[in-house]
Order: structure tokens, then C-alpha cells, then sequence
């Protein structure tokens, strides 16, 4: 019984831990606008994107065997963390420590193909500004065909089916 209490009580401090970082992302985005409010945004982005980084190499993308199942359903765990990363996604393109932590989490089947597909194509949309492009294929839209081989060499990495030409969209200004 003491196993199993200690056991839940380390999926408990983790869980909180992970509603703590969700908190602060989303408590700042809800406040009401004050003076400098983008600027304070970015810090605890760049903020809780360390910490969520460094939780992930202590102890793996959070799964609900990582945090337990009654935890898990709650939104501020199990939401946390693809909050925080797709609020940073320029640190994981750019960075490559970062890319391939994240892509060891999805080989380790922590990470779903899909929402690391979601997070890298938020850098792009957002790149391109009113131009919105993607170049993985996501919920974030279709990629172009003219990186139809970076596309699916990309797709390859993450355990993603390759797209067929009929699956892009014909964008003829580059990325």
C-alpha cells in the first residue's frame, strides 16, 4: 500500500507541475489587456518552454501512464504541454536539440506524429503571415507541392504516411 501510495503521489506532483506551466500560459493570454502585455507573453512562453523541455528530458512527454489516468483527464494536464509547444514552435524548427528531443518522443511513442506535425506547421503558418503555408500537412492546412519532397522526407521522420500529389496544394511562391 505504501508502494502505491508514493507511486500516486509522484503522478500527482507531475500532474500539478504540468497544471502549473498550463496555468501560467493561459492565465496570461485570458488577463485583460495592460501595458506590455505581448512582451510579458513572450517571456513566459520562452519561460515555460524551458521548463517544459527540461521535464521532457527528465521524464518524457506526459502520458497519462506517466501522470495516471485520472489526471490525464484533466485539461490542464493533459493539454499542457502541445499548449506550451505550439506557442514556441520557431524554438523547435530553429533549435535542433529541440527537434530531436521531440522527435525521440515521438519514436518512443509519447509525442503523436500528428501533434508534432501540428506544432512544426504553426511555425510556418505563422511565417508566411497572410501567405499561410505549411510544409508537413497538419490541421493547420495542406503543404505546397513544391516541397513535396521535403514534405514527405519530414513526414518519413515523424511516422507519417507520404502524401500523394493530389494531397498538396500548388503554391508557386517559395517558402
Amino acid at each position: 500500500m505504501l508502494i502505491e501510495n508514493s507511486s500516486n503521489r509522484v503522478k500527482d506532483s507531475l500532474a500539478f507541475e504540468l497544471c502549473k506551466m498550463y496555468g501560467l500560459d493561459q492565465g496570461v493570454r485570458e488577463s485583460s489587456g495592460f501595458q506590455g502585455k505581448w512582451n510579458f507573453i513572450f517571456s513566459v512562453d520562452s519561460l515555460n518552454f524551458d521548463r517544459a523541455m527540461t521535464f521532457i528530458k527528465k521524464y518524457g512527454y506526459p502520458t497519462e501512464s506517466l501522470v495516471g489516468s485520472d489526471n490525464y483527464k484533466i485539461e490542464c494536464v493533459s493539454s499542457s504541454f502541445f499548449a506550451i509547444l505550439l506557442h514556441n514552435p520557431h524554438r523547435i524548427v530553429n533549435e535542433r536539440e529541440h527537434y530531436k528531443t521531440l522527435l525521440n518522443e515521438v519514436h518512443e511513442k509519447r509525442l503523436s506524429p500528428s501533434e508534432f506535425a501540428n506544432i512544426i506547421d504553426k511555425y510556418y503558418w505563422i511565417k508566411r503571415g497572410n501567405n499561410k503555408r505549411v510544409l508537413v500537412g497538419s490541421d493547420f492546412g495542406k503543404p505546397c507541392l513544391e516541397t513535396k519532397e521535403e514534405t514527405n522526407q519530414i513526414r518519413k521522420e515523424i511516422g507519417l504516411p507520404l502524401l500523394q500529389d493530389s494531397e498538396f496544394i500548388n503554391c508557386p511562391e517559395k517558402m
